[in-house]
């Protein structure tokens, strides 16, 4: 793998993933050019667990040594953006005062999971509260030894909570650890993948992953033993892609995935924020849902944009 080198693209195809999933409307029809949409378009969820993926990965190269310069570094990368968002919903009536500051402590995140206003950067920078911690366990431990220790008490803790707690709502970010924790763990193997191997191990990932999401993570979603159970499951669609996406990119330069990586954060954001929203006005003007979407789409690349150009103006230079 050489995801340093592809990571942008990815992220923004990942990106567009969580795009299609929130606000492409799906056709009804049973043609098969519809129904491979659908399937895409109904799984397109996966989009945050690459994401949760690459940051996983990516943090694997993270520079901790100063615990709270990296915290600091991290906390203004992702949280003015989500501040910035969640001060539009309480100027617009969708959020008091008391549930905006619940929600950039991360604590609706807990209570409500994804219905808690973009519990995606909580959930990150939760995780990168404890990742110098985990990566002093990475240099004293085998990667592979490390890994299989913290699925197994991932486990038990999942087990525990669905057994013993009565809300279950933080699993749309629990069950997503495994993914995160294979992310930092297959980092060590940068560099170290022929594309021959990455694509094989791609193409059959991607044909077990397709398998399993379509019986348990598409139309019917898995709740075997552990809540949402089913993002585990998507794990091998996830990585194929990732991997297929790694192998692309790494030979084609994309100017498009490349330029929607650079935003992706801020897509994230304003898709969440404005996306339904604006869906809403434009389908009553414009003839046809697909459209509407296109112009939604637009529209939110444009805000993006304008929010990315003005957030790296003003970002003030970090130590690292």
């Amino acid at each position: 793998m050489e995801l340093k080198k592809t990571k942008q693209p990815i992220m923004g195809l990942a990106a567009l993933l969580i795009i299609f999933f929130h606000l492409f409307p799906v056709s009804r029809s049973n043609d098969v050019v519809s129904s491979v949409i659908r399937y895409i378009v109904m799984t397109g969820y996966i989009g945050v667990d690459i994401f949760f993926f690459m940051t996983g990965y990516m943090a694997y190269f993270s520079k901790t040594d100063n615990y709270f310069q990296y915290v600091k570094r991290k906390f203004l990368n992702i949280y003015p953006l989500f501040i910035f968002s969640c001060v539009l919903f309480i100027i617009t009536g969708k959020l008091s005062i008391i549930k905006t500051l619940l929600t950039l402590l991360g604590i609706d995140l807990i209570m409500n999971g994804g219905g808690s206003l973009l519990w995606f950067i909580p959930a990150i920078m939760i995780f990168y509260l404890l990742v110098p911690f985990y990566l002093k366990l990475v240099k004293k431990m085998n990667n592979i030894q490390l890994f299989i220790i913290s699925m197994a008490v991932w486990a038990v803790i999942m087990l525990a909570l669905e057994n013993f707690a009565g809300n279950h709502s933080i699993n749309i970010f629990l069950c997503r650890v495994p993914i995160i924790l294979l992310g930092m763990t297959l980092a060590k193997y940068e560099g170290k993948w022929e594309v021959s191997h990455k694509l094989i191990s791609a193409l059959i990932l991607l044909v077990v992953g397709v398998f399993l999401t379509l019986k348990f993570g598409y139309m019917v979603k898995l709740n075997f033993l552990i809540s949402d159970i089913f993002y585990i499951v998507a794990i091998p669609y996830v990585i194929g892609i990732t991997l297929f996406a790694d192998a692309i990119f790494g030979k084609i330069k994309s100017y498009l995935f490349n330029s929607l990586g650079k935003i992706s954060l801020e897509l994230y954001c304003f898709q969440m924020v404005f996306g339904s929203l604006i869906f809403g006005k434009v389908i009553r003007y414009v003839n046809g849902s697909v459209l509407a979407f296109i112009i939604v789409f637009g529209v939110i690349l444009v805000l993006s944009y304008l929010m990315y150009t003005g957030r790296k103006r003003t970002k003030p230079p970090i130590a690292h």
